[in-house]
Formats: structure tokens, sequence, C-alpha cells
């Protein structure tokens, strides 16, 4: 759990992007408090004229004194309901825009990170950082313009009091400083609780999100029961840090109301006795007493915001800590471009480990002549999809380069570089939308031809179009809706329709069964005619298709050859391969 110090430097920071936020929006918080303020001047204005009121009255001046402070009553009353629309309109007009802007700033900065990254953070502490801490944010962001002309009208109305009748107004501030103390010492009592609350609703985001990510899982093992416990016990954490800001909110919020109410006590006490000493009129008595309550309300609000500051400076600086980690891919500052070429690739001892500091690749060397297919064979944990997934640049070697027709891929623009290469992963994920959505994710502005082209080349078309709604078919999410093979086929079309440079395929054709992988290889071998492609595979009919093949073992290139050549001279290749086929048999 954080200290007192990493908690003051978190309420610190958080604090600073609140600030931050407002004065980006300085335009829209002016139009604001100018609201709150004419508000509040009408706010001020309306005692006076009571008083006024009753003062002409009892000194019998007659109604013809009255009706011209009773039409002035009438203004300030309309006057003040477009001050407190004003304030409310564009108050939450800036803590909406805010949270707009910081919703997608959050979205852009996490397709800017890395796999590193997500390798090692939770979907669900992402999602509780777009939703829960974002919506507390706006919370304060609406409320600071209006607790600043509040602390403005506190000001005024104190000086007011003052001006109306010195030792009463005296006498009501000496509640001031009890009233900012408790909000001091109240405030300081919940920051703990409220940093805790916003790190342990990310926690139960992330448990929810992994249960309902892994719902055939859970349910195929029986582990409803488990999952549930699990979120029970996030809950019960989620429980004691609310209870302990509720057992706060109950000390110390009978203390805002004791206090304005004693202080209440003794203006009347010494009011009374002074308007009977004839030191001030009944009028301003009666005034005084408004005013009074006018007071104790830009307290109160006061003391509230600062109560919730806390919280909200600690969903702040969880945003600001996510928005300030900066990629590990990081964009040449001097681009190269990468000219016309047949996508040679080559490996200059290269080395990799992942963040937590497993060791994959050690020195590897490897040329891959362009236009030419690679199979990439090895065991489990080899290095095989690592391999597939460094030319991309989805991760940065530790040493070494890896080049593509002869330009340093840490040189080029990722959009540039991603562009001509299309990579068909194992996993296959559809987006919830249509078919044809999905296979243009490859390039947005394929044509209607050239998806289908794709389509017919992946061996998709002829499913597709046996859905009623054909390419226009939504999918649910994950491409529920569909099989594992319709998957990984839609999958290929996505990457055929790219049309790029170089292809890498992750083991994609891993769901499909014997018959369509036969239909795939032969419109694969159109696909990499002239084409740089990379397949990470096991099935010898996949692996035949190739022009060599890469042999990886404990992140080292045993051997590079064609298929038929390794199976006569690298007897531990045969062997992996026995391996896998057994496995799949």
């Amino acid at each position: 759990m954080p200290d007192e110090n990493s908690r003051l430097t978190d309420l610190k920071v958080g604090i600073a992007l609140l600030w931050s936020v407002l004065v980006r929006f300085r335009s829209i918080v002016a139009l604001s408090i100018v609201g709150a303020l004419i508000w509040m001047a009408m706010v001020i204005t309306m005692p006076y004229l009571v008083g006024r009121i009753i003062d002409e009255i009892l000194t019998g001046q007659g109604m013809s004194a009255v009706w011209p402070l009773l039409v002035l009553i009438l203004i300030a009353g309309f006057v003040q309901a477009i001050g407190i629309s004003v304030r409310r309109y564009f108050g939450f007009k800036v803590s909406y825009r805010a949270e707009a802007d910081l919703r997608n700033n959050i979205f852009t900065h996490i397709q800017r990170m890395a796999f590193s990254f997500h390798d090692v953070t939770s979907t669900g502490e992402l999602m509780a950082r777009a939703s829960s801490d974002l919506s507390q944010l706006r919370l304060i962001l609406a409320m600071a313009p209006i607790t600043l002309a509040n602390l403005v009208m506190f000001f005024v109305v104190t000086i007011v009091l003052v001006l109306i009748d010195p030792v009463l107004g005296l006498t009501a501030a000496l509640m001031v400083p009890a009233l900012l103390a408790t909000s001091g010492q109240f405030a300081n009592r919940v920051v703990g609780f409220s940093f805790d609350l916003q790190e342990r609703l990310s926690h139960l985001s992330h448990v929810v999100e992994e249960t309902v990510a892994g719902i055939e899982v859970v349910k195929s093992y029986g582990q409803e029961a488990q999952q549930r416990d699990r979120a029970d016990a996030q809950a019960e954490t989620i429980y004691s840090a609310a209870l302990g800001m509720a057992k706060q909110r109950a000390i110390y919020r009978p203390l805002f109301e004791i206090i304005p109410a004693m202080g209440t006590v003794a203006v009347l006490a010494v009011g009374g006795i002074r308007v009977v000493d004839g030191q001030m009129t009944f009028g301003e008595f009666v005034a005084f007493t408004q005013y009074l309550a006018v007071m104790v309300l830009p307290l109160l609000i006061t003391g509230w915001f600062f109560a919730n500051l806390p919280r909200s400076a600690a969903a702040a600086s969880r945003i600001d800590a996510l928005l300030v980690t900066a990629p590990d891919i990081i964009e040449a500052s001097h681009p190269k471009t990468l000219k016309p070429g047949r996508g040679e690739i080559r490996f200059e001892n290269v080395s990799f480990a992942y963040p937590d500091g497993t060791a994959v690749l050690s020195g590897v060397n490897l040329t891959i002549p362009g236009g030419t297919s690679v199979g990439v064979v090895g065991v489990t944990g080899s290095g095989k999809s690592t391999i597939a997934h460094l030319i991309p640049r989805f991760y940065d070697v530790d040493a070494g380069s890896i080049t593509i027709d002869g330009v340093d891929i840490r040189d080029l623009r990722l959009d540039e570089l991603r562009s001509e290469v299309a990579v068909v992963f194992q996993e296959s994920y559809l987006f919830s939308t249509s078919i044809e959505a999905n296979i243009r994710v490859g390039d947005p502005m394929a044509s209607d031809e050239r998806v289908r082209a794709a389509a017919r080349l992946a061996r998709a078309h002829d499913f597709i179009c046996s859905f009623p709604d054909g390419y226009e078919t939504v999918v649910g999410e994950r491409g529920s809706t569909l099989s594992g093979g319709q998957r990984q086929r839609i999958s290929l079309a996505r990457g055929i329709v790219r049309d790029p440079r170089i292809l890498i395929l992750d083991d994609a054709t891993s769901s499909v069964d014997a018959i369509v992988e036969s239909e795939i290889q032969e419109a694969l071998r159109q696909v990499m005619s002239g084409r740089t492609t990379i397949i990470v595979a096991h099935r010898t009919s996949t692996l035949a298709l190739v022009d060599n093949v890469v042999f990886i073992e404990d992140g080292r290139v045993v051997a590079f050859a064609p298929h038929d050549v390794l199976l006569d001279t690298v007897e531990r290749y045969v062997d992996v391969l026995a391996a896998r086929t057994e496995l799949k048999t």
C-alpha cells in the first residue's frame, strides 16, 4: 500500500493535471465563473432588499416605498436564474469536454503503447482509467468554477456583514476558522481511502474483464464459484475503503451543521441585544441573518469540494501516470523512406528478451531473400513467433538490427513499416462489425472487388455468401458467431487485401481442417508468388510450400534449408515435426 509521501506526490500530480485542464479550457471556465458571479451578486442583493422592505414597513413609509423594492427582488430573482443557468451549463461543459478529450487521449495513447506495455497491463486496469477515474475527474471539474465563485461570494459577504455591523460581523466570522480547520482535517483523513478506493475499483474491473473474456474456460471447468469469490474479494476491499470514507463523513458531516448552527445562535443572541439597544434596525438584523446563511453555504460547498478533491486527484494521478508513460517503440527523429524492393529481410546478430527478463533470441543471423517464402519451425518457446513480431516492430531488439531491403526498420516511420508488413496471427481477432469491415481492416480503401478477391483467395467467400446478409453479416464480439476456421480465413483475407511487401502467417492455419487447409494452401501459392512470406507452422504440407525453412532451437538459428533437405540432414528437425504431429493426432 502506498506510503504518505507517495500519496502526497500523487495528490500533487493529480491536482496539477486538474489545474492544467482548467487552464486549457479557461475561456469556458471564465464564462461559468461569470455566470456564478452574476448569481452571487443577486444572492447578495436579496437580503439587502428584504431588510429595506422590513424597515420601510416598520417606519410607516407605506406600500409606495415597498413596491419598487418588490420589483427589484423580482428582477434580481430573474437575473439570478439566468446566472445559475449560465454557471451550470458552462461548468458542466468544461467537465464533459475535458472528460471526452482525456478519454480520447487515453485511447490514442493506449494504441501507441508497444506490446511490452500490454503484456504487463491488464485490460481491466486500462478500462478503469477510461471510465471510473474519468467520471470522478469530471465531477470535480464541474464543481471547480462553482467553488471558486462561492469562495469569492464568501469573502464579499463577510465584508458586507462587517459593513452592516462590525461587532456582529466579527461574531459571525468566529465560525470561519472552525469550518476551515474541520474541512482540512476531513480532507486529510479521507485522502488515503480515496487513493485506495480508485485502485481497488481498477482491480475489480480487471477481475470482471478476465472473467468475461474467459467465459468459455470459466464455464467449461465449472469456475463460476471461484470467479465469483474473486470478484467478491475485490468488492469487499472496495466496500472497506468506501466504508472508511463513509465513517469519516459520519464523523465530520455533523460538524459542518453544528458549527454554523452555533454561529447562528451567537449572531441571534448578539444581534437581538443590539436591536433592543437600538444599535441596529430590525431590517438590518433580518438582512444580517440572511447574509449569514448565504455565507455558510459557500463554506459548505467549499468543504464538499475539498473533501472530494483527494479522490478526484487520485483518479487524475492515475490518468496522468498512464499518459506520461512513454512508448517503448520510439519513432525515428529523421525517418528514412523504404524504396521499392522485393522485401529482403536481414537479421544481424539479433538478441531479444521480454520485459520479464525471459531471453528468447540470442545472436540470430538470418537472411531471407526478397520474394521468397520461409517456414519457421521450433519447439514451444524457441522464438518462432518472436521473429514474426520483431519484423513489424511490435517489440524492439535488445541488440543487433533487422533490415528490410537494406533499411534498418528502426529508421522507418511505423505507419510506413506496418503498411509494408501484414501479420496474420494464430488467434484471429475480429471486431464486432460486418465481415466486410473486418476484411477492410487490412486496407480501409480497398474496393469491393478487392475485398471479395481476397476472401476468395482465403477460401472464405463461399461461407460468407451462405449467410443471409453476406459480407454485411455482423459478427459477434471477437467473432464469436463464427467457427475458429471461419475466423482464421477472414483474418487471412484481411492480410491478403493489404497486398503487403512482406506477409507473415503466425500459425494462421492451425484452426482449419485438412480439406480447408488444402484449399488455403492452393491460395497461398498464388499469394506467396513473388512476395516475401514467413510462415510459422509445423504441418509438413504447409512447409512443403515454402522455399526454405528456418529451424530454431534455444533462440538460435540451427539450420536454414529447404524442407526436404532438413528432413534428410537434421534429425532434431524430424523429431520436432514428429512430436507436433503426435500432439495433433
